[in-house]
This record gives C-alpha cells, structure tokens and sequence, in this order.
C-alpha cells in the first residue's frame, strides 16, 4: 500500500469557515464556492486514483473541528451524508464525505453522557451503541435540536466490549462484533453478535471465526474489532481494528475473504463506512495528529 497523505483539506465548524465577510450573502456565496472546489478537486484525484488502481492512496483527508476530536464510528444517510458521533456525550453529526464540511449537529434528550462507541442507520431509525452493549434509538434530528430517544439493553457488558455496529439490511438486524472478550481464558477469535428486528434477546445469534482463519501473513494474536460497516455491493461484512491497524472482511457465513494492514497512515482508526460510489471512509480519533475522515477508493 502507498502510506502517502496525498490530501488534506479542513473541514470546520460550518461550510464557510473562512468566514472573512460579515454578510449572510457573502457567507453563502463563500460556502458554495468551497464546496464547489473541493468537489472538483475531490473528483480529480478520484480519477487519478482509478487510472492508477496499483497504487491505492488516499484521495482526501477532512479535518474534524474540535467538537470531533474523539470522533468514533460512522454510518451513511440514504441522502449519501455520513453520521458520527462524540465518544463521551450523545451528540450526532451529520458531514458530508466529499467536501468534509460539517452539515449539522443534534443531541438526546438530556444531554446524554456515556461511552459511545457506534452508529447505525435502520430505515428512519438511528442506533447508538455504548461499548457495554446498550442500544439508543432514536430519529434524526434538525440541526441543534434535542431528540427523544429509547433504548434496549443487550446485557452482554460482562461478555464483550463493544465498538462497532451495522444495520444488515438484507437480513433486517443489527450486527456487532466485540472489540475484546472479557475474561482471563478468552478464545483468540472475532466474536459478532446478530440482533434480528425487532430486538429480543432470545432471537439472538452469534458468528465466531478463528484468528488463525484471519491472521493470514500477519502476526496478529488477535483482532480487536472498532467498527464495521457492509460492502453495498457484494454484502461481505467488512471491519477495522484500531490496534492493529488492519482491515477485515468477512462473508455472513464467515468466510474470511482478505485481511490486512489498513491503508495509509492511520494512528487511532474507530470508524468505517462505504459508499453505494464506491468510496472507503474512515475516522480517526485525536492522536498526535487532527482528528480526521479519509476517503480512499474503495475495491472489493
């Protein structure tokens, strides 16, 4: 893999984030012209990137502002936007992935404070997940609106903590793999959990798959998953590990079809998303670098 950074643009607190004019006109007319630009430039390289598909690299680099600087996982839009969340407090951003510019951010009732790990979009339902295994579930808001929520309890906190969560539309339920087996005898293995709709304990089902199936050519003992999300084309799930810096995709069934190190440079990755365009999305918490979204092209 090339490790270049190939890309950076910022992304900030609204579109116009240059913002040297006062007038609500002149910010508006700014805000398209950056968007305008960072498309164009963003299609660019994504041309290059397709007339060169030996040499992946990243295509773009967003920068988060300083409320995403724990950014954790995301998830799309059926609008082709990308949701993500903060880590400590219930709060929901929408960015758009070609442009990296922030679109709007809304909260849970009552300011909502926990270890929020995942995200997850369901038809007009969105799931927030706590690394203990607790659902939130909610709609999506308007921009700094408060929304209603509930939440279901999965009580598998003393089985696994958990980072990562996706919508399995083709089977109508949820999927979430551990990111670490509790316990001192803990199998050296991915662990998923599948909740079909609606949520019931008792429909649910689990995927196990060796790490000797995984590791390949890698030295990897174990896979602590941080997110997952679902190729739009052939259905495979496919997952990140933070710690180490690899990617993994899995059939339903779990057959493992490639494992490896992730592309590009990536100090602290918690999120993954692909687009139905065929662009690779992944997030980076804070960690001696910015907190940002790259974009890669993405080849199953």
């Amino acid at each position: 893999m090339n490790r270049t950074r190939s890309f950076v643009l910022l992304a900030g607190l609204s579109p116009w984030v240059a913002g040297c004019r006062d007038t609500p006109q002149a910010k508006a007319r700014e805000a398209q012209a950056v968007e305008a630009t960072r498309k164009q430039e963003l299609a660019r390289r994504l041309a290059a990137a397709d007339a060169n598909p030996e040499k992946p690299a990243a295509v773009a680099e967003w920068l988060m502002p300083p409320e995403l600087r724990e950014i954790s996982g995301l998830t799309l839009t059926s609008r082709g936007t990308v949701l993500t969340h903060d880590d400590n407090v219930a709060r929901i951003y929408e960015v758009d992935p070609k442009t990296g510019i922030l679109l709007k951010g809304f909260s849970l009732e009552g300011g909502v404070r926990g270890d929020f790990e995942a995200i997850t979009t369901a038809g007009p339902d969105v799931y927030l997940l706590e690394s203990k295994g607790k659902f939130y579930k909610f709609k999506e808001g308007a921009d700094a609106a408060q929304v209603p929520y509930a939440t279901f309890e999965t009580k598998l906190g003393n089985v696994c903590e958990f980072e990562s969560l996706v919508y399995e539309a083709d089977s109508t339920r949820l999927v979430m793999a551990c990111k670490k087996i509790r316990g001192k005898n803990a199998p050296h293995e991915v662990l998923i959990y599948r909740f079909p709709m609606p949520l019931d304990r008792a429909t649910m089902s689990t995927l196990t798959v060796p790490i000797e199936d995984i590791s390949g050519s890698t030295k990897w003992k174990d896979f602590h998953v941080s997110d997952i999300t679902i190729d739009p084309f052939t259905k495979n799930y496919v997952m990140i590990s933070s710690r180490e810096k690899g990617i993994l995709v899995l059939t339903p069934d779990g057959d493992v079809v490639r494992s490896g190190p992730l592309p590009g440079d990536h100090r602290q990755p918690e999120g993954i998303a692909i687009t139905k365009d065929s662009l690779l999305l992944i997030s980076d918490e804070v960690n001696g670098r910015p907190a940002a979204i790259t974009v890669y092209r993405w080849r199953p």
